[in-house]
């Protein structure tokens, strides 16, 4: 299995990633959880390249929660309403006993993770390679719009992560 090769700064962004789905009553952990729980787990050069481009997991969740509203909008929900209408009763969250499956998004950036470290000859998955996995060859995924909401490219955070690591990009 692929999570053998995770280091335990990788680990600790995937369960973030679960938990920040599950908190916020996702039916799946899809790329932008995966991106949440590298902000969460706020370990490695991932979060550091985040931090230096002015991501912060506040704005990561406020633009997760926008993005949500506007795929509600488009079919005619509108999650204020929904939100006003249920009061006190309103309630994403998923119970902690429920099984959250990864999407075939996350399970793509999961994959790429693992691309990346071998492309960059590293032994482990670090945080580095799940952020690097989110944003290879998914322009239309969910997390890389996020980033560009927050004005973050996926050119410009792969240059800031060569600038950490010291590679030339």
């Amino acid at each position: 299995m692929i999570f053998n090769r995770f280091a335990k700064e990788a680990r600790r962004c995937v369960k973030a990633a679960l938990e920040e789905a599950r908190a916020l009553g996702h039916d799946s952990v899809g790329d932008e959880d995966l991106l949440l729980g590298v902000l969460r787990a706020g370990e490695g050069e991932a979060a550091e390249a985040l931090s230096s481009m002015g991501v912060t997991l506040e704005a990561a969740r406020k633009e997760s929660d926008v993005l949500f509203a506007e795929a509600l909008s488009s079919i005619g929900i509108s999650l204020d309403e929904v939100r006003r209408e249920a009061g006190e009763a309103f309630e994403m969250r998923i119970p902690n006993d429920r099984r959250i499956p990864f999407s075939p998004r996350a399970k793509k950036a999961l994959e790429g993770a693992l691309r990346e470290a071998i492309d960059l000859r590293d032994n482990r998955i670090t945080s580095e390679h799940v952020l690097l996995g989110i944003v290879r060859n998914e322009e239309d995924g969910t997390a890389v719009r996020l980033l560009r909401k927050l004005e973050v490219t996926p050119e410009a955070l792969r240059e800031r992560l060569d600038q950490l690591r010291g590679r030339a990009a």
